[in-house]
């Protein structure tokens, strides 16, 4: 049997998967949301701070150094406005 890595859509961020679901599972998101308030944000009501984090965990555990390599993880890539 041989393995062929040559999907154009296969990422090596896929591996955040397992890490992303046990901090679900740990109630990271759910403490996030309880914890923190975003307030000095200029869309504060919806800031979403529990997934703003699940992000970071994420882009830390992708090799992130700066909250500046999260943008790799925005929503659709789109550039902010």
């Amino acid at each position: 049997m041989a393995a062929a890595f040559d999907e154009p859509n296969l990422i090596a961020d896929a591996g955040l998967v397992p890490v992303v679901r046990l901090a679900e599972r740990a109630g990271l998101p759910e403490l996030a949301a309880e914890v923190l308030r975003i307030g000095g944000a200029r869309n504060s009501a919806g800031a979403a701070p529990a997934a703003k984090v699940m992000s970071l965990v994420a882009a830390m555990c992708a090799g992130a150094d700066s909250i500046d390599d999260t943008d790799r993880l925005r929503h659709g890539a789109m550039p902010t406005a």
